[in-house]
């Protein structure tokens, strides 16, 4: 009578442990991430804004390319999944960076992760973000016009190679700066 209950004692372990596999693979299955749901961050959008500011090209070359998008991707420097602010411009290091459009400066400083970096304020809540640049051309408060040199080039920060990191901002949420640099 003894070896039938320990059977039994056995058979209801191998019961709790199946139902306890089930239960931890459906909450697996339940459990999706932000990028395979193609959701961003708090502070960002994947929505195209359209704005009224008439933006230009801020590199002053013609030997550039995009070495990373706005969006999902897989970060260069930890190899995890993390949402790009920005849109990547690569080229020599030394290059000039232009202002997009009329603005005054927010913010000229240094940052750890952004390098060397400036924040440009435009109308209606509208701002530009130039990240990893070698050199600041103006300081906080300055006014500057389209296409006035404001830095240049670099690879400062947490970057991999000199590009400029463009983020555009309207009223504190990102959105792909595809949207208005329509050269890209």
């Amino acid at each position: 009578m003894r070896r039938k209950w320990i059977r039994n004692r056995h058979s209801g372990c191998q019961v709790a442990v199946c139902l306890w596999m089930l239960v931890a693979c459906l909450m697996m299955a339940c459990c999706v991430s932000a990028r395979a749901l193609n959701t961003p961050p708090a502070g960002c959008s994947l929505r195209i804004k359209v704005t009224k500011e008439q933006y230009q090209f801020p590199l002053g070359t013609t030997a550039w390319r995009i070495s990373e998008e706005y969006g999902w991707r897989k970060d260069p420097l930890t190899g995890k999944e993390a949402f790009h602010k920005g849109v990547d411009l690569a080229c020599a290091s030394g290059t000039i960076v232009l202002a997009g459009t009329d603005g005054i400066v927010a913010a000229a400083r240094h940052s750890q992760s952004y390098g060397n970096y400036l924040r440009l304020s435009h109308t209606e809540g509208e701002e530009t973000l130039y990240a990893h640049m070698q050199y600041l051309y103006v300081r906080t408060g300055e006014v500057v016009k389209a296409g006035e040199p404001i830095g240049t080039v670099g690879q400062t920060g947490r970057a991999t190679g000199a590009h400029l990191h463009l983020e555009w901002l309207c009223n504190g949420i990102r959105y792909d700066p595809a949207g208005i640099f329509h050269f890209l």
